[in-house]
């Protein structure tokens, strides 16, 4: 998808720029990989919740999981910001790829927690049925906002790898901030459904 897309545009830079972006790439995926398990659960304890019209509960484990994420991603993104210039050598001896993944590991530091909170926020909105309105935000902030303000930045204002990093975080930003704001709207809506339903 867009971190694809992402790889390309690395790839219009330099050689360099690109191993770089792979070796903070494989890092920051290693976190996600905790945050996707949390969504996982998250998705699973809401629908729970869900089907018994539950929306205390629903609201309890959604907001935890959220929580949960920022926690972890917190931490990984403190490791990111002690070890960078350390963590690029499980992946690669290469000086100059180092040295640049070790300065995109500091924006991964905060790309990782909107990714972290993003997608938990597809999770639970999951749990909640609501599938076709996420997808179309996930679609907006990856190509209508993030891939292209990479694209601006990196190659355009010429900020290099660092600058398509920026583009990808503030697409990240944008779909964790939208989903959020997706998930409060959707639980309003169906509290006062449920309200609604009690006296029918």
């Amino acid at each position: 998808g867009a971190f694809a897309g992402a790889s390309l545009l690395a790839g219009t830079i330099s050689a360099t720029a690109q191993a770089s972006h792979q070796v903070a790439i494989q890092l920051a995926a290693m976190t996600y990989m905790m945050a996707s398990g949390i969504a996982a659960a998250a998705t699973i304890k809401v629908g729970n919740s869900y089907g018994n019209r539950n929306l205390f509960r629903l609201e309890r484990f959604a907001i935890t999981s959220y929580q949960l994420v920022l926690i972890f991603m917190v931490i990984t993104a403190s490791l990111f910001a002690l070890l960078n210039d350390y963590l690029p050598y499980i992946f690669t001896s290469d000086h100059a790829v180092v040295i640049i993944a070790s300065q995109l590991l500091i924006i991964a530091g905060l790309f990782q927690l909107f990714d972290g909170t993003q997608v938990v926020g597809l999770g639970v909105l999951r749990g909640m049925g609501d599938v076709n309105i996420p997808t179309l935000i996930t679609f907006i902030a990856y190509w209508i906002i993030g891939l292209p303000s990479g694209y601006l930045m990196g190659v355009v204002f010429n900020w290099g790898i660092k600058g398509i990093w920026y583009g990808l975080t503030l697409g990240l930003l944008s779909s964790s901030l939208l989903l959020y704001l997706r998930f409060q709207l959707v639980i309003k809506k169906k509290k006062i459904q449920f309200e609604q339903s009690m006296f029918k």
